[in-house]
């Protein structure tokens, strides 16, 4: 294990992960916004299957064919393929519609969904201190989509629709789209909890294997076939980057990250993704973050990083008094 090489590659991964939306911006550039409210599912697709072939490099690279054949596939490894290619289509239209802040913001909602569905299916204990954070980032979850505002000096419930502005005239189905690719990261993450026993590069294959079969079974059923056909050349050299950049590089990357580090430092790195994101969304694009929605971002954000600071200080500090 090579922490030095890890933590490098997972700074690499996280920030090609945090340039989707901007990325993803120079792609549809000039589409209709009914097109890009379903552009997203083709993106994914074509990110999905690039990220496949560069796993089945690294199969055949690592002289895994073998123990890929002898692996057994089962439901688990299949739903969580399926699930995180749902999520990345409906964030990258996300992306589109609604702020990259909010997007990424609500992507991250996902750690909350997973223990939810761990603690109902699988049993899993949720202390006092943990239900603490995951409420945190609950709360944050209903700041940043405004089911909680805050207006004319009062606080404000409910979801308005009908909310848009000259920028994103259709800001609340974004929203909406990045909640729902909170749920299904969520879904991705708890099925990920199964079959640990599958060697990474293999699970790697069937992952991005089921993920662009359900980003393909997407596109079929929203068909972003007309803003596709309106492509120009432009439009096609930024979805080759985001092919690239987002997926080979930013996914070879995450299994090299993988291999090198904890779980704790892997998951703390991973939240770079969080301000890259943030910050392209304020210098490229000129956003704008709301008081609400910048501290519903923090509750998330810091929602699921303090458990995982946590558990490294308790770690370390056990490892010192061994």
């Amino acid at each position: 294990m090579n922490k030095k090489l890890g933590a490098i590659a997972m700074l690499l991964s996280a920030t090609g992960m945090g340039l989707v939306g901007t990325i993803s911006r120079g792609t549809t550039a000039g589409l209709a916004d009914a097109d890009k409210s379903v552009i997203g599912s083709f993106l994914a697709f074509g990110r999905m299957t690039v990220g496949l072939l560069g796993f089945i490099l690294i199969l055949v690279l690592t002289k895994k064919t073998g123990l890929f054949r002898r692996t057994r596939l089962s439901p688990t490894v299949i739903l969580g393929g399926v699930a995180i290619g749902l999520s990345l289509g409906c964030y990258i239209s996300s992306t589109l519609m609604t702020s990259i802040a909010n997007a990424v913001f609500l992507i991250y909602t996902g750690p909350l969904f997973c223990a939810l569905l761990a603690r109902i299916f699988r049993k899993e204990k949720i202390s006092v201190l943990s239900g603490i954070f995951l409420s945190l980032v609950f709360v944050g979850m209903l700041l940043t989509i405004g089911i909680i505002d805050f207006k004319n000096g009062s606080l404000t419930f409910g979801l308005d629709l009908s909310t848009s502005s000259p920028e994103f005239p259709q800001k609340k189905l974004g929203d909406l789209l990045g909640l729902l690719s909170g749920v299904f990261y969520g879904l991705a993450m708890f099925f990920y909890g199964y079959r640990k026993d599958v060697d990474s590069v293999v699970r790697g294959v069937w992952n991005f294997f089921w993920a662009a079969s359900a980003t393909l079974a997407m596109s079929v059923i929203l068909k972003p076939w007309h803003g596709v056909a309106s492509f120009t050349v432009t439009n096609w050299m930024w979805a080759l980057a985001l092919f690239l950049v987002c997926g080979l590089f930013a996914l070879g990357f995450l299994v090299v990250a993988g291999r090198n580090l904890p779980a704790v430092e892997y998951s703390t790195i991973s939240y770079w993704e969080c301000p890259v994101a943030i910050l392209c969304g304020l210098i490229v694009w000129g956003e704008k973050l709301t008081p609400v929605g910048m501290v519903g971002g923090l509750l998330i954000v810091g929602g699921g990083l303090a458990p995982i600071i946590l558990d490294a200080v308790t770690r370390k500090s056990r490892a010192s008094e061994a």
